[in-house]
């Protein structure tokens, strides 16, 4: 049978935290002059630390105690993120059930919103301090976190089992670290749930029987591993070969090139030229902005009847720098960089055949169309290949040979 502890007088004085500097206890790197957040502030903003995800929220990184009603179950609150935070401080390191690892600034956020969310569901309950907490109100929590109610009170839905694994780990904790709190704290006797783990008291499946999703089955998982080699031996090679042409054009052309980028002999003028003539030749119109973007322009101080409001640059600049960079990953047949005439420039045709597809007679045959420079592999051998498709005119282009 097991004893129940006498309930320690609580600490007289302040808490062993005031004052503290949290990043420095916790071992959080913040540059210099950035704002440290104190253990007596109400917010905590951890916003600048160094190293934490930039995929961390900002709702995340940024510590509110000022939600919780009672202003000693806010002190409660702090002290006990705190010890979480920073373990290696005296006065946790006594105690025999506290966590020896810092935890993460998300899980501590984390339970901050359940330490918030469960202190003012107690002042809810008319309990006025944290010995009152029994077995009875902590299945009353489980129960009010495990159903999703409707405003008649009647049980419409239930929670995950996460959601239920916070509600009973929030109490736990609480327990763990009573003898830190110096305003108010539970009774240490208390034993919720038999002792049992917060996973056990929410059922967690993880561990105890297969996967709440099932494996693959053969004939899924194969051919998408199969598709997935494909692409790492065939495919992967040509892809870091055009990524490094995307970089070389970027440096070249890009907005952050080097100083000379502004220099006239450095600006494309002549190839834009070309490109603008190909687009007047052919009939087709030009790139066009989105609306939104054309309204920044005017709030920027265009004129509505500017010719060039709605016309894409980055666009132009893209094909440009595709046609005067050679042949690239997109199968780009010797397409050259300054065309002879503006009808060999703009004409599409078939690499195997040297027609156009959309007059197939010799008079529209390329004057010798260049090999492709860029090998496309393919998986089928010659006797077992699949039959062809149709030449689609978008799928390569090719030119005369320089």
């Amino acid at each position: 049978m097991t004893t129940a502890l006498p309930i320690p007088a609580p600490l007289p004085g302040r808490s062993p935290f005031a004052g503290a500097d949290i990043c420095q206890q916790a071992g959080l790197t913040l540059p210099s002059g950035a704002r440290r957040p104190r253990f007596d502030d109400d917010d905590w903003d951890f916003t600048d630390v160094t190293g934490l995800a930039v995929s961390i929220p900002l709702s995340v990184r940024r510590f509110s105690f000022a939600p919780i009603i009672s202003p000693r179950w806010r002190l409660v609150a702090k002290e006990l993120i705190f010890a979480m935070l920073a373990p290696r401080h005296e006065a946790v390191t006594l105690l025999p059930r506290a966590y020896r690892t810092p935890v993460h600034v998300r899980t501590a956020s984390s339970r901050l919103g359940e330490t918030t969310r469960f202190l003012n569901w107690l002042t809810g309950q008319s309990i006025a301090s944290l010995s009152q907490i029994g077995d009875h109100l902590c299945e009353a929590y489980l129960f009010h976190r495990r159903y999703v109610l409707d405003e008649h009170g009647t049980v419409v839905g239930e929670n995950g089992p996460s959601v239920r694994r916070a509600a009973a780990q929030v109490i736990i904790d609480l327990l763990s670290y009573g003898e830190l709190f110096t305003a108010d704290r539970p009774d240490p006797g208390l034993r919720p749930w038999g002792g049992a783990t917060a996973s056990a008291v929410a059922e967690m499946p993880s561990g105890r029987a297969m996967n709440k999703t099932p494996p693959l089955t053969d004939d899924v998982l194969q051919p998408m591993l199969a598709a997935a080699l494909y692409l790492t031996s065939a495919i992967g090679p040509h892809a870091i070969t055009l990524n490094q042409q995307v970089r070389e054009a970027d440096q070249q052309w890009g907005r952050h090139a080097p100083g000379e980028f502004s220099s006239p002999f450095r600006a494309p003028v002549a190839e834009i030229t070309r490109l603008l003539e190909r687009y007047r030749h052919d009939g087709t119109p030009l790139p066009m902005l989105p609306g939104y973007l054309a309204d920044t322009r005017l709030a920027a101080g265009w004129r509505p009847d500017d010719p060039l409001l709605t016309v894409g640059p980055g666009t132009l600049a893209r094909r440009q720098a595709s046609a005067s960079s050679g042949p690239t990953g997109s199968a780009s047949c010797g397409r050259p960089s300054r065309p002879s005439s503006r009808r060999s420039a703009s004409r599409r045709c078939s690499p195997a055949t040297g027609r156009s597809p959309s007059a197939p007679t010799d008079k529209d045959r390329c004057p010798g169309p260049r090999p492709c420079t860029v090998s496309r592999p393919s998986r089928w051998s010659a006797s077992s290949a699949p039959p062809q498709q149709p030449w689609s005119p978008r799928s390569r282009e090719c030119g005369p040979a320089s």
